[in-house]
């Protein structure tokens, strides 16, 4: 059975029509996923700051001990 062309001309724009569809899908995963990765990011950072500033703390705890004791020898 042959297609007349008005019926391949819809099917092709249908088609089309399909990709474009799944092409915007596409782009909203993308896009969430890059706000993810950039949320996380920021976690990390934050993260980073908050572990450097208990190291700092236990550092003076450690250097506060270290000195008692050896004032008491």
């Amino acid at each position: 059975m042959e297609k007349s062309t008005n019926q391949i001309e819809r099917n092709v724009s249908a088609s089309f029509g399909h990709v474009k569809k799944d092409m915007l899908m596409l782009n909203d995963a993308f896009s969430d996923l890059n706000d993810k990765i950039q949320h996380l990011s920021i976690n990390h950072a934050t993260l980073l700051e908050q572990i450097e500033k208990l190291r700092i703390e236990v550092e003076k705890i450690s250097n506060k001990k270290t000195t008692k004791k050896s004032k008491k020898k």
